[in-house]
């Protein structure tokens, strides 16, 4: 039976911010521990402290899905009902509930714990060999994992048997051995997305993004961007055919997937080096932080001074007594950085192994965008201390990140010692700039959306064929090939961790939007004249009461109403303008840089390639 009594509905979100605050309070820390001394004793508490917490959603929403939101006519009260209903997956019931869970648990565990056979062929990159223990001069241990093992020959190794080998390699242990699994995982998560009111799990995926039309939006964003992109591959596919030869890369066709400096291609950083025209232009930031003093506290501190010097708080002592922000002895755990918020608006911490490095301190900016963002909106009740999407977070994130990262904000602090004025946004170190950007940034784009493309498809249409959509799919957005015939019997898209494990990939497209939207409206608070790239909002009050207003809502207002709130009334939806307008001096080179080149469209291609 359904529940219209105001009142009761009023007195239960009182009681369940209360006690939904204690709960992830309680598992937070019990994720935390494990994550610095990661031991069988802390992994078992954690794993405890997570099923109550299941236990907790699912009784929330049996209870929030009792009240008829239809009668309710105060839109807060009715709000907060819907983000208990809506979510997750409480509505298979507690066996069902229980078997998708150990499902995604199976992927996961299959995940982490494969390994792969090390490359004996010549010029093997020595990773391997350090990784790999030999017996005798004929066995070999196969013991080489993702990280870091794999993860750094796909970075570094520059010969294309080997990146053969270990690419190849870890599609055969990650992939086919949980495709049964994953079948199984399609029909639950049908099942739940159907108890809940959607049509398929994929459309609950989509929801969250509070956009009827979220599936043709993301096509229209970057149907913009691809232009910026074409332009991007022919340049990356010119310098690895000078690397590799035309026998191994195809001077008028899509790229092969493996020699893209990363095990998914989704990031192409790592491959400047091969396909640059000239000796690099930009300082060596990290040497120069060095020679300066700098130590992982004084990169913190330098973070928390960004802050303060735009009128956002300083971080509180507990901050600074709780966080691990650089490795000890006693860390046992995954260095990977995170932010953490401990849910009783006093406690927010960093876990970061720093190294006194350009990325590192760039990074450190990042995590301590989300610790301001924790405490902005630590006073909304709890269902609200989030961003209204997936995606808000790492938006505002990579928006400081630009700025801090970029020429003009590390020569302002004595980084960048260079005689040419950075301002002037077509020097070779601004080009340079925003190259090594446009590679970590539009690959992540176009990958994101294929992944989360694919996962809707099968969602929608069923498995069946799914190997060879998943190809179909990385061409028509990425232009990318596998290196080698892949058949109905591999499950590629199960060597990525966000699709065995059940997690949004799509917030990443959404993110990298959001952030050149969100960057743009910062320096047009700071008055800022000149190319956007250039711009630097450091010390602008302005732009620090535009992100303060925006993260003070957390998830109180919906995604277009706070970019309302963010652009001051001019637009409510996601625009890629101004990252077009920020990689424009990229573009005009990279069509001089490739004047000779093809620019095929092969993008719009299925099988021809395979």
């Amino acid at each position: 039976t359904t529940n219209d009594n105001l009142g009761e509905a009023i007195q239960f979100l009182r009681d369940f911010d209360r006690e939904a605050a204690e709960m992830c309070n309680r598992v937070t820390n019990s994720e935390w521990k494990f994550a610095i001394n990661s031991t069988e004793f802390n992994k078992r508490r954690m794993r405890e402290q997570q099923n109550l917490a299941s236990k907790f959603e699912c009784l929330s929403w049996r209870r929030a899905a009792s009240f008829d939101s239809s009668t309710i006519v105060d839109t807060g009260i009715r709000r907060q009902l819907g983000r208990i209903v809506e979510p997750g997956r409480c509505g298979l019931g507690d066996d069902k509930y229980a078997e998708i869970t150990h499902v995604i648990s199976l992927m996961k565990e299959n995940y982490n714990n494969a390994k792969v056979c090390p490359y004996h062929g010549p010029h093997a990159t020595a990773i391997a060999a350090q990784s790999a223990n030999y017996v005798t001069g004929y066995a070999t241990y196969c013991d080489l994992k993702l990280e870091p093992d794999l993860v750094q020959i796909m970075e570094t190794s520059k010969v294309e048997p080997e990146l053969k080998h270990y690419w190849t390699a870890w599609r055969e242990k990650s992939g086919p051995p949980v495709k049964n699994t994953f079948m199984r995982y399609i029909d639950l998560a049908n099942q739940a997305a159907e108890r809940h009111g959607f049509n398929d799990a994929g459309d609950q995926m989509r929801s969250v993004y509070d956009d009827s039309d979220f599936f043709f939006t993301v096509n229209d964003l970057w149907t913009k961007v691809q232009p910026l992109y074409k332009q991007l591959v022919t340049f990356a596919r010119k310098g690895l055919v000078r690397q590799y030869g035309e026998h191994v890369v195809r001077r008028d066709g899509p790229i092969p997937a493996h020699l893209l400096g990363n095990m998914w291609g989704q990031n192409w950083r790592n491959i400047l080096d091969i396909i640059r025209t000239s000796p690099p232009e930009m300082p060596d930031i990290t040497g120069e932080m060095v020679r300066q003093g700098y130590t992982p506290l004084k990169m913190f501190q330098t973070a928390e001074e960004f802050f303060t010097s735009i009128g956002l708080p300083p971080m509180a002592p507990e901050f600074w007594r709780n966080s691990l922000l650089q490795k000890s002895n006693e860390v046992t755990g995954n260095c990977a950085a995170s932010a953490w918020d401990f849910c009783n608006k006093v406690d927010f911490r960093i876990k970061q192994c720093t190294q006194v490095t350009l990325d590192d301190f760039i990074n450190a900016h990042h995590e301590m965008t989300h610790v301001q963002y924790y405490m902005q909106y630590s006073s909304q009740p709890f269902l609200y201390r989030e961003g209204p999407n997936p995606a808000f977070h790492e938006a505002l994130a990579n928006a400081i990140s630009l700025c801090v990262g970029g020429p003009a904000h590390l020569q302002k602090l004595g980084l960048l010692n260079t005689a040419v004025s950075v301002l002037n946004g077509n020097t070779m170190i601004n080009i340079e700039y925003l190259l090594n950007l446009a590679l970590d940034k539009l690959p992540f784009m176009a990958f994101s959306l294929a992944l989360e493309k694919w996962r809707w498809y099968v969602f929608e249409k069923g498995p069946v064929g799914m190997n060879a959509r998943w190809w179909e799919l990385r061409l028509r957005y990425q232009g990318i090939i596998p290196p080698l015939v892949r058949g109905y019997e591999h499950f590629d898209a199960g060597a990525k961790f966000h699709v065995i494990s059940d997690q949004d990939y799509i917030k990443y497209f959404v993110a990298t939007v959001l952030q050149f939207q969100i960057y743009s409206e910062l320096c047009l608070a700071s008055h800022h004249v000149g190319p956007l790239h250039t711009c630097n909002f450091y010390r602008s009050r302005e732009a620090g009461r535009i992100i303060s207003d925006v993260m003070q809502q957390g998830a109180s207002l919906t995604s277009s109403q706070l970019i309302k709130l963010l652009t001051r009334g001019k637009t409510s939806r996601l625009s890629v303008e101004p990252l077009l307008d920020f990689f424009r001096p990229l573009e005009a080179w990279l069509e001089l840089q490739n004047r000779d080149e093809p620019v095929i469209c092969y993008f719009a291609f299925t099988r021809r390639f395979f």
